[in-house]
């Protein structure tokens, strides 16, 4: 299985990533790469639901950060 490798910037280490999911992907059990991204979106989920922060809240700050009026 292919390592993941360094990076010089976000973009970089961001495609480096999705290659290194894909290979590890086509080369693992489904079981195996099923049970660790249940992991993550379960942790993701839990994070939300005890975030103070409301949906609405949320867009707006997203919205700003990408240069849009609200």
């Amino acid at each position: 299985m292919e390592r993941l490798k360094a990076a010089k910037d976000n973009k970089e280490a961001r495609m480096n990533f999705v290659s290194y999911w894909a290979d590890f992907v086509r080369n693992n059990p489904d079981q195996e790469w099923g049970r660790q991204q249940k992991v993550l979106i379960d942790s993701m989920i839990q994070s939300a639901k005890h975030s103070s922060l409301t949906p609405q809240r949320y867009l707006k700050i997203k919205r700003k950060k990408a240069g849009r009026k609200c």
